[in-house]
């Protein structure tokens, strides 16, 4: 199952009625690198978790897997911008190998415990991503000219 985290921006009012005058088009053109530039973090984070939880005597490495991506299809559906950080599944041989087992490391089974680098890579940084996001909004408008 999924987690989902929805958040209502406060102290973003100039932002939003800014953002409120722009056509669709040009509303993506802002949000998508600044939910990019926001993710980075959560990104990093993680990847500096699972380096510390994976066992160094195997091939397959978590933090070489780990990507951010854009899902497109489901941004559409919802009309929103939708950037996921997650686990890629590889073959054997590629670079990370194939990391099948990446949630069972995360979410823990019946003899293991947990032993969670996603979930707390977004949790513990909630507020650095939404003033990275913020400030990227920011930069993007501006960069696009739409600075008022």
């Amino acid at each position: 199952m999924a987690d989902w985290v929805s958040y209502n921006l406060t102290g973003a009012d100039a932002l939003s009625a800014r953002f409120k005058g722009l056509t669709e088009e040009m509303r993506r053109k802002v949000v998508t690198p600044a939910a990019k530039d926001a993710m980075d973090i959560v990104l990093i984070d993680a990847k500096d978790r699972a380096s510390r939880i994976d066992d160094p005597e195997t091939a397959n490495f978590i933090p070489a897997n780990l990507a951010m991506v854009e899902r497109k299809a489901l941004g559409e559906e919802l009309g929103a911008v939708v950037i996921s950080v997650g686990v890629r599944m590889r073959k054997r041989g590629q670079k990370g190998g194939n990391t099948f087992y990446w949630w069972w490391v995360e979410l823990g089974t019946e003899k293991n415990r947990a032993k969670p680098f996603l979930r707390p890579a977004l949790a513990n940084n909630r507020e650095q991503l939404f003033q990275e996001f913020l400030s990227s909004a920011k930069y993007q408008l501006i960069k696009l000219g739409v600075n008022e």
